[in-house]
């Protein structure tokens, strides 16, 4: 294999976001860019120096289309990674993975290998009030909290979390399949359409990632390094919700790579 840098990396993930964005638009499916994505296209019209993955969003009404979309047109130079073919992915959290390449990427428990990817996750509606939304979602942070003591195992956690993860790993109270279909149907049977919010409930984030709807409103296009991709209609709300002062630089010792080390195969 042939060692890349982050330069290459970028390239690759650059490449994948304009297979993806195609994609959307030959089947009228909106999107936006996400996090350090979107923040990166405000403050630096591209990545963020120390960044090295993607991340989009699409409202859960259209990710059946999606899946089904990138299923059929995906170049054969890439797969679709889902809950049906890996066991580290959730319910309609899906990635697009390049098979030509392989990295080593850092987890909540040590390392795995896996192709460059970009995340996409499913924007999910909250209530129409504040106080609603607020107590819908911290009840799904909490079972989503539970299923990571269950992917994660208790030897990489500390204190309290560790004696949790141990407890539900030997009596094994209930299981990761039963918890992700519960946390589903909440999602089906409390979600309003016509909700004030929208939860990014898979991103980094959590109770920060509740954002008005109106601030998302309707995908707008923004340069990215070479190309254009759309993110949010409100980019100054949707980025201080996230970072509070984002034009500000985070200090060094949080400007972090995900990744390990990067290859061509």
């Amino acid at each position: 294999m042939k060692e890349i840098d982050i330069e290459e990396c970028r390239k690759v993930l650059v490449k994948m976001a304009s297979v993806f964005d195609e994609i959307c638009r030959r089947h009228e499916i909106p999107y936006y860019m996400l996090g350090g994505t979107m923040l990166g296209a405000i403050r630096h019209r591209g990545f963020i120096p120390w960044d090295d993955d993607m991340d989009f969003g699409v409202e859960r009404r259209f990710f059946p289309q999606l899946i089904r979309a990138l299923t059929d047109e995906l170049p054969a130079c890439y797969r679709l990674k889902s809950i049906d073919n890996c066991d580290r992915i959730i319910p309609n959290f899906i990635k697009i993975e390049d098979l030509r390449t392989q990295i080593t990427d850092n987890w909540h428990d040590g390392t795995t290998e896996t192709g460059i990817y970009v995340d996409i996750f499913p924007l999910d509606n909250g209530r129409k009030s504040r106080f609603q939304t607020n107590l819908l979602a911290s009840c799904i942070f909490f079972l989503l909290q539970l299923k990571d003591y269950y992917y994660f195992e208790p030897k990489y956690r500390q204190g309290i979390r560790k004696m949790v993860a141990l407890c539900l790993w030997k009596t094994k109270f209930f299981s990761v399949e039963k918890l992700l279909t519960y946390i589903d149907r909440l999602l089906k049977r409390f979600t309003e359409n016509n909700a004030g919010y929208m939860i990014n409930y898979y991103g980094h984030w959590r109770k920060k990632e509740i954002i008005r709807k109106e601030v998302f409103g309707v995908p707008q296009p923004y340069p990215f390094e070479n190309i254009t991709l759309p993110g949010v209609a409100d980019p100054d709300a949707y980025l201080t919700a996230l970072f509070g002062d984002y034009m500000q630089l985070p200090p060094e010792e949080q400007r972090l790579f995900h990744h390990f080390s990067m290859y061509y195969k």
